[in-house]
């Protein structure tokens, strides 16, 4: 796996959005406080427009600077929903020296050079201190796996064009817990090497939902990857997506069947990302603010339990989706070189 980012993306952006009419799908939800579905719908379609037609080869430097920022943005603000990793400072840091290409890798007690990476993190966080090193260590590895996961998903399910199949999954939630052990107070840790990329054979469920019964995990995570696929080569042999919808419709899937003992939501985060990352040329960072976590939540809540579908989801991602999609008309449309 090449974790530069910069090599990644000289094979072309945005990968495939130039190869599509974008369309929206019925299922928005009209909302009082923005402005409506289909008037930011035609707002984002052409403001992407905008961008492809940019003179993306030439603008390679800040094409590759916004998507890396909104990367960052998106592992900081996925951990702090989950209460994992560590600060935005420290995060750009570990992020921006992995997405460079530098071999940064997760740490454990006892590693060689465990002592220095603490004192660089305790000199940039002094708060790390009153922690456990374990617990230092995990929410380190936390952040550099995750931005390891996001890169090889990005690299084989975007550029690669390969399907989202449950082995791309599980190898990608396998790279993101690396390091990363769940700690249990009542026994011992579970170890990366027993959950990585294994589907979960206990129960597990969040406040009132319960997802979805271990020994059908496999079976659903399988239609799941297979109804995408169909959906994808649908739109691609019709040249018509709506890659918001798409990707708030199967990340909300996932999160419902919750196939993994732990990182089930950084995982789902992580597919809802790199569907629109092929589809629609952008990455939605979502969590960095405490109200749009918990915004959030209800909104997955209520979908798990009403089962009323990924309509307030999609709406949800379509009105940041919009917004990331302006900046990056904007910053590409400033330094667009004059002839």
């Amino acid at each position: 796996m090449n974790n530069n980012m910069k090599y990644i993306l000289l094979k072309g952006w945005p990968p495939a959005a130039k190869e599509f009419a974008i369309r929206p799908d019925a299922v928005y939800c009209q909302r009082h406080d923005a402005q409506q579905p289909d008037e930011l719908f035609t707002k984002a379609r052409t403001w992407l427009e905008a961008i492809q037609n940019a003179p993306l080869n030439e603008l390679q430097d800040v094409v590759t600077k916004e998507i890396q920022d909104a990367m960052v943005r998106a592992i900081f603000g996925s951990n702090q929903i989950e209460r994992a990793g560590l600060n935005l400072h420290i995060t750009i840091h570990l992020c921006r020296m992995i997405l460079n290409g530098e071999d940064v890798g997760a740490i454990s007690e006892g590693d060689l050079d465990c002592q220095s990476t603490l004192l660089d993190l305790y000199r940039r966080d002094p708060s790390l201190q009153k922690l456990r090193i374990k617990d230092v260590l995990r929410s380190r590895n936390e952040v550099v796996q995750h931005c390891k996961a996001f890169i090889f998903l990005i690299e084989q399910f975007v550029f690669e064009k390969k399907h989202l199949t449950e082995s791309l999954i599980q190898e990608a939630h396998r790279i993101l817990v690396e390091g990363v052990p769940i700690t249990d107070c009542d026994g011992p840790d579970v170890q990366p090497k027993e959950y990585g990329g294994v589907y979960r054979t206990v129960v597990v469920g969040a406040g009132t939902t319960n997802f979805t019964v271990p020994k059908f995990v496999p079976a659903k995570m399988k239609k799941m990857c297979e109804d995408l696929k169909d959906e994808l080569e649908a739109a691609e042999e019709n040249k018509v997506i709506d890659p918001i919808s798409t990707a708030a419709k199967y990340s909300l899937e996932f999160v419902q069947i919750h196939p993994f003992m732990d990182g089930n939501g950084r995982v789902c985060r992580l597919i809802l990302n790199v569907i629109l990352c092929r589809y629609a040329g952008v990455i939605v960072p979502i969590g960095e603010e405490e109200a749009e976590r918990e915004e959030y939540m209800q909104i997955k809540r209520d979908s798990s339990e009403k089962m009323e579908g990924h309509g307030e989801y999609a709406t949800f991602i379509l009105i940041r989706a919009t917004r990331r999609i302006r900046e990056m008309k904007k910053k590409l449309s400033g330094k667009t070189p004059k002839h």
